[in-house]
């Protein structure tokens, strides 16, 4: 769970956590899942719901799993870097390498509309 909070941390001081959000939100509905995560829930709170809901996710629909992983662009040589473990555990690590993804997503978008744009354009809609 700490990797999560680091990366979400990583979001918060770069202005970056609520865009992440919006984007995970947007992916799983993309993938078919209904579940969604508020915007302004702890750190603690997102890594805990999305672990929760990945595991429920990979326990009743292996199927829909596997395209939320290809929605959010999952390395898939992480996901076969994982340790062999308890599905509570693999979910935890995996809920870690989308929270990477993600950010890494958002992060990308904006310094492109900077480069585009111009500089100071953090303000940039890319998420409509």
């Amino acid at each position: 769970m700490e990797a999560g909070i680091q990366i979400l941390q990583k979001a918060e001081d770069a202005k970056l956590y609520k865009d992440l959000i919006i984007q995970l939100n947007k992916d799983f509905l993309r993938a078919g899942i209904a579940d969604q995560f508020g915007e302004d829930v702890s750190a603690e709170a997102l890594v805990r719901n999305l672990t929760a809901s990945l595991y429920a996710t990979i326990v009743s629909d292996f199927e829909v799993y596997l395209n939320l992983l290809y929605t959010i662009d999952v390395s898939e040589s992480k996901i076969k870097k994982l340790p062999q473990q308890e599905v509570h555990e693999f979910a935890l690590a995996v809920s870690e390498l989308i929270l990477e993804r993600e950010f890494m997503k958002v992060f990308l978008k904006i310094e492109t509309n900077k480069r585009l744009y111009g500089a100071g354009v953090d303000e940039v809609i890319i998420f409509k």
